[in-house]
């Protein structure tokens, strides 16, 4: 049991089959808002009429 008590005290990332580093799913979020974001606002850029 003491050697099991550290283990379940270290922050780690979650991992998936294999071992692949999963992303947090909130750096998700904001990855997939920023790039909407960019996607939208050149498409209103593009609509936009020039002076």
């Amino acid at each position: 049991m003491p050697t099991v008590l550290p283990a379940l005290l270290i922050a780690a990332p979650a991992h998936a089959a294999g071992g692949v580093v999963l992303p947090e799913p909130s750096s998700m979020l904001l990855f997939t808002l920023g790039t909407a974001g960019v996607v939208i606002g050149r498409k209103l850029s593009a609509k936009r009429p020039r002076k």
